[in-house]
């Protein structure tokens, strides 16, 4: 049996793609969401970006600040002025004053002054009642007219001898004899008178008086009181400090006054005879006294390195008075070719002093200087510094030498003058 092949069926035609068409408000709703996700990833790449590029703005911010140049406020080192005032404590004392003591013994008789008067030279302060003294000197005066007619009588006795001895009625030796009695007679003459005039000038001990014009500052005695040469006194009354043991009065004179400055060592150099000074009192505000150097110890005391000053000043009201405090405004004398900087220039550190000083290429340099003078707000530079100098104000702990800065420049403070 034969089998009969069949043919192969033609393939199907492909079916059509099936149209869709979204409807309109579909197709705003997925442009809508298509635009939001964008947004959504342009502001998460925005905040993601954004605090790292502020953080490459400041670190290259504080990069930039390191690495520029820092600003420092300069000043000129300036010549020294000529003279310049240091003020001082000073204690006024008056220009002379003196202890009166008893030359001669015995009871005070009378008293003529109190602490507070006012005297002149020569007047009568007190007297001294010493009769043992009186019958001394009318004893001395006994003795000399008894030496006195001795004195004559050997005159006397010598001229016979003489007219004698020429008529050779006595021997040369006998003229001799006579010759040596007169001159023992006038010998004894003489120091009857010295012994007389030495207790004539006790005598006048008696009677105290001023040395020189000005007050009574203290007392020491009163009617009755037992006074001895030696300066005692057997009883004494309280007459405050400055008194002196045994004295039966003080005086002083302050119609001039020394006013004694001790002159710190920096200052020596400044201190000349003649400078002036201008003397205050805190106790008496307003009232100024104003003198100059009278004098120098010429030596530093060797304890507080200073230098004793004598300033005189006319005090012709006396309102000022002894044993005051005071403070003096002594007038110095300049260092020559002296410079001045401000004292906030100085650095210093473990070694001497150091100023920073700007170069011309604007460069920092340490120059180690030798100071002089210090007026607290600036001080007197005497080495080490050249004159013009940029000189760095408050210099600060990092700015170490050779940084390169930015000088800004300020005037310094001019110091004060003299009087």
């Amino acid at each position: 049996m034969s089998a009969s092949v069949e043919a192969p069926a033609a393939p199907l035609p492909p079916l059509p793609a099936p149209s869709f068409t979204p409807p309109p408000d579909a197709a705003r709703r997925l442009r809508l969401t298509a635009v939001v996700v964008l947004a959504v990833m342009v502001a998460a790449l925005v905040l993601g970006i954004a605090p790292r590029v502020r953080r490459e703005k400041r670190v290259a911010a504080v990069v930039a600040a390191n690495t520029a140049a820092p600003t420092v406020s300069v000043t000129t080192a300036e010549p020294a002025t000529g003279a310049s005032t240091a003020t001082l404590p000073g204690t006024v004392s008056p220009i002379e004053t003196a202890p009166i003591y008893a030359r001669a013994a015995g009871y005070v008789r009378r008293v003529h002054v109190d602490i507070g008067s006012r005297v002149r030279q020569g007047d009568l302060l007190a007297e001294i009642e010493a009769p043992e003294l009186d019958q001394q000197v009318n004893a001395a005066r006994a003795t000399l007219a008894q030496t006195r007619a001795t004195l004559v009588l050997a005159r006397a006795n010598l001229g016979r001898y003489r007219q004698m001895r020429a008529d050779s009625a006595v021997t040369a030796q006998e003229l001799d004899s006579m010759e040596a009695a007169f001159g023992v007679a006038t010998a004894t003459v003489s120091n009857a008178e010295a012994s007389l005039q030495q207790l004539i000038q006790l005598q006048s001990y008696e009677r105290l008086v001023a040395p020189f014009t000005g007050i009574v500052t203290t007392r020491s005695v009163d009617l009755g009181a037992l006074v001895g040469t030696a300066g005692s006194v057997s009883t004494s009354l309280p007459s405050g400090a400055g008194s002196v043991t045994g004295s039966l009065f003080q005086l002083a004179r302050i119609d001039t006054l020394r006013v004694y400055v001790t002159v710190p060592e920096d200052n020596v150099s400044g201190v000349q005879v003649g400078n002036a000074a201008v003397v205050t009192v805190p106790a008496l505000p307003g009232d100024t006294l104003r003198g100059r150097v009278a004098r120098t110890a010429s030596a530093l005391d060797p304890a507080a390195r200073t230098l004793l000053t004598e300033v005189d000043v006319a005090n012709p009201t006396r309102t000022f008075l002894p044993n005051m405090y005071a403070e003096v405004g002594l007038s110095l004398t300049g260092v020559a070719k002296a410079l001045r900087v401000p004292a906030t220039a100085l650095v210093i550190r473990d070694g001497p002093p150091q100023v920073a000083i700007v170069e011309a290429d604007s460069t920092v340099r340490y120059a180690t200087v030798t100071i002089g003078r210090d007026y607290g707000s600036w001080v007197e530079v005497t080495g080490g510094l050249a004159p013009e100098a940029s000189v760095v104000l408050n210099p600060p702990d990092v700015l170490p030498a050779g940084q390169r800065v930015r000088a800004l420049r300020t005037a310094a403070a001019a110091p004060a003058s003299a009087p």
